[in-house]
């Protein structure tokens, strides 16, 4: 049985244009889903549909047994760490994590206790007595998830909970965020648009646009094997063509890649694909490589732009099939604006979706 059950789940802000479409999902004991997707397609309003703050227009939101669909939001036992921390400026560090306790009316050793384990956890046991305006945005986050965590809610709802940090600290906060999930065992439901965030931090993604579910699956399937060229695209295959399919198996299709025949894995949501259906075709910048012109055969083109990045060189080539962005190693061979180029295809990566 799951912990949290979403059951067609409808909201609407204008008339018959719902911000959630049906949507379902179920969610573990003490595993940890993002929902991904970009700005508007309705991650946010199902996040803040379970912890109360929407009324849904039709649909179940069920945890560990009780439906909460009515519950007003302080009659819910659910922990959320908003995208802007929230915090309460007048208070220290150690009133802001007792709130929540003392509004339970926890008794006075029960509140020391937990909320001395809660700042031990985050790392932040010496800072109990500062204030919200004494401390930087990664502490401040970690107040944040202890205010959250330390009334041991049922479920652990993040908005964006990292988009206020910078890259580097951003990378330090999703290891701490998965570390005390983990270690507390916490159904979380995590929204975020960054797609290595939720990549790195969950048990499963969920992808979404305009209010309905793209692709559900573990971070590996959802990065190697999108299914809707939505998913695809919103992955990071930022090389993209159109083929005709020119035969088929159950595995695999062959299409025509400017002349040259390449074998793909495939993904259908009409069927089995018939020689001459429309495949779209994606690829990622690193699953293919250039070499001279002379030197092997592949798809000609030509270097129409260069630009450096550290251990990589992304070169953006013109072929007759259309532009394609290549990474190549920096240390290897170089090749200049006007060169004369042969791309080739690794195409054990490459996916071809038929819609």
């Amino acid at each position: 049985m799951p912990h949290l059950e979403i059951d067609d789940l409808t909201v609407s802000y204008e008339k018959d244009k719902p911000a959630l479409a049906r949507f379902s999902l179920d969610v573990g004991q003490g595993e940890l889903v993002s929902l991904l997707g970009p700005s508007g397609c309705g991650k946010t309003t199902t996040l803040r549909s379970v912890a109360g703050f929407i009324q849904p227009d039709a649909g179940r939101i069920v945890i560990d047994g009780r439906d909460y669909t009515r519950l007003p939001p302080n009659q819910r036992d659910i922990g959320l760490v908003f995208q802007s921390y929230a915090l309460f400026p007048h208070l220290t560090v150690f009133n802001n994590v007792a709130f929540g306790l003392r509004m339970r009316r926890a008794p006075r050793k029960v509140v020391h206790a937990r909320v001395t384990y809660a700042l031990r956890m985050v790392g932040l046991e010496a800072f109990a007595d500062r204030r919200p305006a004494q401390l930087s945005g990664g502490q401040q986050q970690r107040v944040a998830l202890a205010r959250a965590t330390v009334i041991e809610p049922q479920v652990l709802l993040l908005d964006e909970p990292l988009s206020n940090l910078d890259a580097r600290l951003r990378v330090d906060m999703r290891q701490e965020i998965r570390r005390l999930q983990q270690q507390l065992g916490i159904t979380t439901l995590y929204v975020t648009h960054d797609q290595v965030e939720a990549m790195s931090i969950s048990d499963r993604v969920v992808v979404m646009n305009e209010g309905k579910i793209e692709q559900i699956g573990a971070p590996e399937s959802i990065f190697a094997a999108p299914e809707t060229v939505f998913v695809a695209d919103f992955m990071g295959f930022d090389n993209h063509f159109s083929a005709a399919v020119e035969s088929a198996q159950a595995d695999k299709l062959t299409v025509n890649w400017g002349g040259v025949p390449i074998e793909l894995h495939w993904h259908s949501k009409v069927g089995a694909p018939h020689r001459g259906a429309r495949a779209e075709v994606f690829f990622r910048a690193d699953n293919a490589s250039l070499s001279a012109a002379a030197d092997a055969k592949g798809l000609s083109g030509q270097v129409i732009l260069h630009t450096f990045h550290g251990n990589e060189v992304r070169y953006l080539v013109e072929t007759e099939v259309g532009e394609f962005g290549i990474l190549q190693d920096s240390a290897g061979q170089r090749f200049e604006n006007g060169a004369e180029v042969s791309v080739q295809a690794q195409t054990q990566k490459w996916i071809a979706i038929i819609e």
